[in-house]
């Protein structure tokens, strides 16, 4: 085989790779993998958006990824995805779930065919925010707005037309009193009032 010929061959096996990430730097969106017990230089990764609009979902040291490199060449790598693997197992195993597992437990899922989305930050022991100018919580005619607060769930259904129907129950939960520790609100005065300095 030429040397023109070798040379053809490296860059064709070379075009997709699989890879370990080894090191990170994620100021710069960079980071270094292992391909065949050769370490690369600093190589950027695919995102869904990058403009007015952007995501950040960064490798992970130790996650398997493919490269795709540009004229057989590892130097201008690009990190196109990364692989499932026995240690990193995937989250799912039906095609109407779509879900993402993060490594605190939280989850979010989607399921099409149960029409359900959920997410589930209890597992984590985590905190939901939700931060907005406004924010609406609608539902549909005929559904139900239920509350659960470990047992003290309270549900509004709406039942027809401008006729709703109210429940609370306990599920074992025992609700009791607080004192309001002297808290009474301001008054407030009509202008009449206030004009005349009552």
């Amino acid at each position: 085989m030429s040397q023109a010929q070798s040379e053809i061959k490296r860059q064709l096996e070379n075009l997709i790779n699989f890879a370990t990430v080894v090191e990170a730097d994620y100021a710069n969106a960079r980071v270094k993998v292992e391909i065949s017990e050769r370490v690369t230089a600093w190589l950027p990764w695919l995102t869904g958006s990058a403009a007015g609009d952007r995501s950040w979902d960064a490798p992970e040291i130790g996650e398997q990824v493919v490269v795709l490199c540009p004229s057989g060449n590892p130097a201008n790598g690009v990190i196109a995805g990364a692989l499932f693997r026995t240690s990193a197992p995937a989250p799912a195993n039906d095609v109407d779930i779509t879900r993402r597992v993060h490594g605190d437990g939280m989850v979010i899922e989607h399921d099409r065919k149960n029409k359900i989305t959920r997410i589930n930050a209890l597992d984590s022991e985590g905190t939901i925010v939700l931060e907005a100018k406004n924010i609406i919580f609608r539902t549909g005619e005929g559904g139900y707005f239920q509350r659960d607060h470990h047992g003290y769930v309270t549900r509004l259904t709406h039942i027809d037309g401008a006729n709703f129907e109210s429940e609370t129950w306990l599920n074992g939960a025992v609700v009791t009193g607080k004192p309001d520790n002297g808290y009474s609100p301001s008054e407030v005065l009509s202008p009449a009032e206030e004009d005349a300095g009552l």
